[in-house]
């Protein structure tokens, strides 16, 4: 029997899109903002709890990522 979680022999396909933008504003400094959306392969799970009954599940994972930044330009 194997533990809960710590195993998987299963091979996921996940994918990622986004897009961005910087723009100069001063001779040396930069601002950008970029944004990417995440979807990861959901995963089902299943923990058997000793004593109790088997709990399954589905595992989702799909979120998003708004990232900005500043930089100087030397």
């Amino acid at each position: 029997m194997t533990p809960a979680g710590l195993v998987t022999s299963d091979t996921l396909v996940d994918w990622t899109v986004g897009g961005g933008v910087e723009a100069m504003f001063n001779p040396n400094w930069t601002a950008k903002i970029e944004y990417l959306y995440v979807d990861l392969e959901d995963v089902d799970f299943i923990v058997t709890p000793v004593g109790a009954a088997p709990i399954t599940g589905t595992f989702d994972d799909d979120f998003h990522v708004i990232r900005a930044g500043l930089n100087y330009h030397f």
